[in-house]
């Protein structure tokens, strides 16, 4: 009788865990994880749904790059960024071009540099990633040229 009742009790507890959100689907609005040799990332932020999706998932990543353009008020989200990352070493990492305003991106802890390229014009930056810390990088273009 002991053991019957013990069963149930997993039974029920395995049942909800696992019929939670969290662990029966994927978030929908996520854009799907793609892979560049061992680097792991997301790429997208088009819409509410996307970004909310992307900024709600980004503590588990170790690095986010968030893309904007000043404009005359106030920065534009941008995409269509071609990004570059290189660890110490000087190999490519990453080689992407950026569906979105925003990058999550899987790396191991270590000394990286960055080339982001939008509309011809090239930023760079240096960063370093500490084991179990996240790292956002914030890139600002400047403002488009009236012609």
């Amino acid at each position: 009788m002991k053991t019957q009742i013990r069963i149930s009790q997993i039974a029920i507890a395995f049942t909800c865990i696992f019929s939670t959100p969290s662990f029966a689907e994927e978030n929908p609005s996520l854009p799907p994880v793609q892979t560049q040799g061992q680097t792991q990332y997301i790429s997208g932020g088009i819409g509410k749904d996307e970004s909310e999706a992307i900024l709600q998932a980004k503590d588990s990543w170790p690095l986010i790059l968030e893309l904007v353009q000043a404009a005359d008020s106030r920065a534009q989200y941008i995409s269509d960024v071609q990004i570059t990352i290189r660890d110490e070493s000087g190999n490519t990492v990453l080689d992407a071009a950026a569906e979105g305003p925003y990058l999550l991106i899987k790396l191991p802890a270590g000394k990286y540099s960055l080339d982001a390229t939008y509309n011809a014009t090239t930023l760079h930056r240096k960063f370093n990633l500490q084991k179990g810390l996240g790292r956002k990088v914030t890139l600002i273009w400047p403002a488009a040229k009236n012609d």
